[in-house]
This record gives structure tokens, C-alpha cells and sequence, in this order.
């Protein structure tokens, strides 16, 4: 129970933490430290600014012990002001990335597979990459969403779809599946929202949020797993088969009846410690673990 208070609590930490960091940003620009905040703040730099400007003059009709005391006074007014005036503001959108309309059935995903499919036209094998359903209607729903995803074409050479394998340690992965963040309709949607706000401001500052379902999966590397060599002999950037698959005679991978395979472009490979803060997996492992 105590482990679990604790868990809960880093989350909470983790997630204040991350909420401040939107809200709250500090540059070094030119000589002086920008700090730019949330938009909400407005109200209260303006008052800021307001009584920064009454104190100025204000003072005007005051004489103090020394023109060095009064230098300073003047100065620390000039300073604060200069620090309100070179702060920005920030403002947030948010953009809905094709969601599922059914319900995630994780039990339903038994896990991925990798291997080499062979093309009969050429002398060359192709990557195949997979994911292993219980179910075949669940299957189909899933390609649909994917599908939404890459806008209806089953060659994703524009990586609307990521896929990427994190390796935790000798023998677990977690395997993740998710819409590009950078998909064309995410990108016109946030070019609208600050072409609309350079109409009032120039200076504020975009922040992006988005709304999207993540497929995460934990896979046990075992003793004839075949990721290991997958993985040696795969070259990023090469495009792989991606399919959805059922278990068949003796569990091996069958094809669902119906259902294309996907070409993908964007598999990514890493070690969990390889991972950096650009990484939308750096943060999910971090918080669930």
C-alpha cells in the first residue's frame, strides 16, 4: 500500500512538473532573461506593470537620505519594469488525433512478432513486423483505426503512423503504436490557430497539445524469440510489412481474413536508457514504469 502512495504521489509530481513547464519558461535573450508564461498570468502583469509605473512616479515626490539610495531606487524600478516588459506570454491549442470508437481490449493483444516475408518478384526478403490478436474482429477495428490514422493508405511513406520497440532489458520490450504528432491535419490546424492569434499579438508563444491513443505493449523476450536477430540485422529507415495477425496451427502468425498488411517507414529501435526528452516514450516509461 505504501509502494502505491509512493507511485501515485511521483506521478502526481511528475505531471505538476510537467504542467509548470508549460506554464512557466524562462530564455536567455540577449542581455536580459525572458520568462514567458501562460496567457492566464495576463491580468496580473498588467497590474504588475501598472503599479511598477504609480511607485516611479510616486517617488518623484519623495527625497531619500542619499543620491546613491535614490540611484538604486530608481534603478531596481527600471530593472523590474525592463523584466515585465521583455516577458511573453504563452497560449495553448488543442488538436484531437482520429480516436478509437470502440473499446481498448488490451487481454486481446497477445503480443508482437518479427521475421522476413519473401517477395516472389525479387531475391529480396522483406521485414515484417506484427502484432498478434486474439480475435479477429478486434483485428479488423484496429487496422481500421490505423487506417484513420495514415488516411486511408496502407503505404504510410509520410510516417503518419509510428511504431517503435523499447528495449528495458535482456529479455522485455515494450512495443508502442501512435499517430504522428506532425500529421498534415495536426499541422494546418496549428498554423490556423496562430495565424488567427497574430491578428491581436506577434510575440505570443505557441504551446501544442494534442489528444491521441497510444498502443503499448510489454513483450517477454524469450529463449526463441527472434527479435534478437531481428533487430541486429535491421537498417533504420528500411520500410517493413506491419501486420495483424491471429494465432494459428501451433501459434504461429496467420493472416486475418479481410485485412491488407501495412507498409510502414518508421520503426524505431532503441535501449530504454538511449532515450531522450524528444522521445514521446521517454515520458510514458517514465510514468507508468
Amino acid at each position: 500500500m505504501i509502494a502505491k502512495k509512493e507511485k501515485t504521489l511521483k506521478q502526481w509530481l511528475i505531471l505538476w512538473l510537467n504542467r509548470l513547464h508549460f506554464d512557466v519558461n524562462i530564455h536567455k535573450k540577449g542581455w536580459f532573461i525572458q520568462v514567458v508564461l501562460h496567457e492566464r498570468f495576463k491580468p496580473f502583469i498588467r497590474a504588475v506593470k501598472i503599479a511598477l509605473t504609480m511607485i516611479g512616479l510616486i517617488s518623484a515626490l519623495f527625497s531619500f537620505e542619499s543620491v546613491f539610495v535614490s540611484f538604486l531606487f530608481g534603478l531596481g524600478i527600471y530593472l523590474l519594469t525592463t523584466f515585465f516588459e521583455k516577458s511573453a506570454f504563452c497560449y495553448n491549442s488543442l488538436y484531437v488525433h482520429s480516436l478509437p470508437d470502440f473499446e481498448i481490449e488490451p487481454d486481446k493483444w497477445l503480443g508482437a512478432f518479427f521475421g522476413y516475408a519473401k517477395d516472389p518478384k525479387n531475391q529480396y526478403q522483406i521485414p515484417l513486423v506484427g502484432w498478434l490478436m486474439s480475435d479477429p474482429d478486434y483485428a479488423r477495428k484496429v487496422h481500421e483505426l490505423l487506417l484513420h490514422w495514415s488516411y486511408g493508405k496502407l503505404r504510410d511513406e509520410e510516417g503518419n503512423i509510428c511504431a517503435s520497440v523499447i528495449v528495458n532489458s535482456n529479455d522485455e520490450y515494450v512495443f508502442f503504436c501512435y499517430p504522428n504528432i506532425e500529421r498534415k491535419t495536426a499541422a494546418s490546424y496549428y498554423e490556423m490557430v496562430e495565424t488567427e492569434r497574430k491578428k491581436t499579438s506577434l510575440t505570443d508563444v505557441h504551446h501544442k497539445h494534442m489528444v491521441m491513443l497510444i498502443f503499448g505493449k510489454r513483450c517477454q523476450i524469450t529463449g526463441n524469440s527472434y527479435f534478437p536477430t531481428f533487430r541486429n540485422s535491421y537498417k533504420d529507415g528500411v520500410p517493413y510489412l506491419f501486420q495483424l495477425a491471429v494465432p494459428g496451427e501451433n501459434g504461429q502468425p496467420c493472416n486475418v481474413s479481410g485485412l491488407e498488411d501495412f507498409i510502414l517507414f518508421n520503426l524505431k529501435i532503441k535501449n530504454r536508457d538511449d532515450l531522450n526528452r524528444k522521445d514521446i516514450e521517454y515520458d510514458l516509461l517514465r510514468i507508468h514504469g
